[in-house]
């Protein structure tokens, strides 16, 4: 007797069914050459990505193939980005900020079939072929040159429409000429693979995260159904691939003029113009673009006043940017920060008021950073597939075996559960989480290298811990939950300093220090071995010329000097256990992460600090 059939899951039927209900609502703006906006609506945009569908199904795309997808974000990215999810084929993410050492490696360990790519991509395949001998399925979006393939109108005629949808090249839909809209659409299940997205690279290099149609669509649930997203909100997205969410959702993304490779560089006077233009009604940004636009709003008297749902995440977000952000919005505006990673997301979540209200004063006496409870999903959500009252396949969220646990720090390999230690509320420990939100397995690269490097453990024995028929990942965060079930983060595994005093975690020491009046941020690392570790704080000071008329000090060299000693107070007072053995290097930025601009690179700054002290000696 054969098996039964698998549910299909696939994210892109959400558009599918936003498309059906509101056809003429506006799914992308985007900004356009010279001035105004591109838009496309939900119905057009369905439209062109099952246009596409079937134009790479034609060329060879679709289940079992990897297509590096080298797109700039705008309405091809996007409409892209559901066609291929429609093929069953794995889509290849990699950060633009990446580098292109660091692009070559990430995509040639995925050993890609194709290249949907700009110009500039398809030149990197060219000059790297020999790591891309496979990739023989290559579309070209932007101007094809020497390199052969396909483009994407050539690809659109393949999907068997005479022409393009409206809103995308100008012209009148087609549909009739859709040749059995069903055939190039793959019957994908929940553990089919979806993408290929790798991590940011912030402590270490990227590694290649392994998502499954139903990360996808377990991920898209739960940030709806926690933060209440309708169709009909109005989204400023400042990181597209969270703004493909709102667009299955049926929300109006707006992709606003910015760099999104460099969100820190971003001009908050584009970004405003964007929001009150369109009027949005929610937006997602990291850390350091609330800061930008909130320090902007403070000093020009600019505002959202259309906005009432806050999104950010990458990084902790300071309670003075919180403040700052909530006083340019509306005044019943709330903001969340969401806390995750590329392996796992979401994992919990917080309100800005209960953080200024509860959590704030504590994160600054040496706390750790609180990342809230854990999302209702973790706990509550698994993925359930239903038939819709059309007969469609409609995704829904029940019952589900999703957890989190804290359990006693270590470096080496977890093989078992059972090899693990849970540790009780408030004690510090490592967290791991489980759950249809959190990958299974890392893509390694290439196989265990031989030689004196054998023994090395591979990402997915370092990461992942088995636990009969499910795995839980490592986090490689540290932290406690509090008496109402709250993490507290207190910084990344192995950023933490070991020193023969005891260990200090980065949030916990930081956070201490950025409080004092003349300090913008700082950063711990650790020197040497670790065991007997030199701890070092790296500062970066506020503009002290702006400051010195009000600090009571004659010059500018004295209130430098004031500074060091209020942070040698405050290292005696709280960090006396270290025998003053702490030492202070002054810096004028610190080395952030290329994907929200936020992390600190720690790893990086250890060697420049390294540097610093023995230039001292």
């Amino acid at each position: 007797m054969d098996a039964p059939a698998q549910d299909r899951v696939n994210v892109a039927d959400r558009l599918a069914e936003a498309a059906r209900e509101r056809p003429d609502a506006v799914a992308l703006a985007t900004p356009a050459k010279g001035d105004g906006w591109r838009t496309v609506s939900l119905g057009d945009l369905d439209r062109d990505a099952t246009q596409l569908a079937h134009g790479l199904a034609a060329l060879g795309v679709g289940p079992g193939r990897r297509i590096a997808l080298l797109v700039k974000p705008g309405v091809e990215f996007v409409a892209l980005v559901f066609a291929l999810l429609r093929t069953g084929a794995t889509m290849v993410l990699v950060d633009a900020g990446l580098g292109r050492k660091n692009i070559v490696r990430c995509l040639a360990s995925t050993n890609p079939d194709g290249f949907v790519a700009i110009p500039l991509g398809h030149a990197l395949r060219v000059l790297k072929r020999k790591q891309f001998a496979n990739a023989k399925l290559n579309v070209t979006v932007g101007r094809r040159w020497f390199w052969g393939g396909e483009t994407l109108a050539s690809v659109r005629r393949l999907g068997g429409v005479t022409t393009p949808p409206t809103g995308v090249r100008g012209s009148t839909p087609n549909d009739s000429a859709i040749r059995n809209p069903q055939s190039a659409i793959a019957h994908t299940t929940a553990s089919d693979p979806a993408a290929i997205v790798f991590t940011s690279g912030s402590t270490g290099p990227p590694k290649g995260v392994l998502y499954t149609h139903e990360t996808f669509v377990t991920q898209c649930a739960m940030i709806q159904q926690e933060y209440d997203i309708r169709p009909g909100d109005i989204d400023l997205a400042c990181f597209p691939l969270f703004g493909l969410f709102n667009v299955a959702c049926g929300v109006t993304v707006v992709l606003p003029d910015m760099d999104f490779s460099r969100p820190a560089s971003c001009d908050p006077k584009k970004l405003l113009a964007a929001a009150n233009h369109w009027k949005v009604t929610q937006a997602f940004a990291s850390p350091a673009v609330w800061e930008r636009v909130s320090q902007h709003c403070e000093t020009t008297g600019e505002s959202i006043p259309t906005l009432r749902k806050i999104l950010s995440c990458g990084a902790p977000v300071p309670a003075k940017v919180l403040r700052r952000t909530l006083a340019c919005v509306h005044p019943e505006a709330t903001m969340h920060t969401p806390y995750g990673a590329t392996e796992a997301l979401p994992i919990a979540t917080i309100e800005a008021q209960e953080i200024l209200g509860a959590t704030a004063a504590k994160t600054d006496a040496g706390a750790g950073v609180c990342v809230g409870r854990k999302f209702k999903g973790i706990a509550d959500y698994g993925l359930r597939i239903a038939e819709s009252s059309d007969g469609e396949p409609s995704t829904s969220v029940g019952g589900g075996t999703s957890n989190w646990r804290i359990i006693r720090i270590t470096d080496a390999p977890i093989a078992s559960i059972d090899d693990t230690e849970e540790l009780p509320q408030g004690e510090i420990g490592e967290l791991i989480v489980r759950g249809p939100q959190v990958s299974q397995r890392y893509l390694e690269a290439e196989p265990r290298p031989s030689g004196s490097d054998q023994q090395r453990p591979t990402h997915n024995e370092i990461a992942k811990i088995a636990d009969g028929d499910t795995i839980w990942h490592r986090i490689g965060d540290v932290g406690y939950f509090d008496e109402q079930e709250r993490f507290w983060y207190c910084g990344r595994k192995s950023q933490r300093v070991v020193t023969s005093e005891g260990t200090l975690y980065t949030e916990c020491v930081e956070n201490v220090f950025n409080v004092q009046p003349m300090v913008h941020r700082t950063a711990l690392v650790g020197l040497g071995s670790r065991g007997s570790q030199l701890p070092v704080v790296v500062y970066v000071r506020v503009n002290l010329k702006r400051v010195l008329g009000r600090s009571g000090h004659p010059s500018l060299e004295e209130l430098a000097n004031a500074l060091l000693v209020g942070l040698a107070d405050v290292h005696a007072e709280r960090f006396a256990d270290q025998a003053g053995k702490m030492k202070f290097l002054q810096r004028k930025s610190l080395p952030t992460d290329i994907r929200h601009n936020s992390k600190i690179r720690r790893e990086e700054l250890a060697v420049w600090a390294a540097k610093q002290l023995r230039k001292r000696r």
